[in-house]
């Protein structure tokens, strides 16, 4: 379990929060889980992660290092 942030239309203002003892944040929109930090701040995204911008993210290592060298 997490402590949890979660943006709902029921209730409480549209803002529900939950917490535990397990170090581990979950960002939630309408009860399901976007973003999750663990202890160690390592974070998983669901889905895919956008910029402002309109780029997304690469999700795999050689991906990641091409975007870095060549702006992708």
């Amino acid at each position: 379990m997490a402590s949890t942030i979660n943006s709902t239309n029921v209730g409480a203002g549209g803002l529900v929060s939950t917490g535990d003892d397990s170090s581990q944040l979950e960002l939630q929109t309408n009860g399901t889980t976007a973003i999750t930090i663990d202890s160690s701040q390592n974070v998983a995204v669901t889905n895919n992660l956008t910029f402002s911008g309109g780029k997304s993210v690469a999700s795999t290592g050689k991906a990641i290092a091409m975007a870095i060298v060549f702006g992708g």
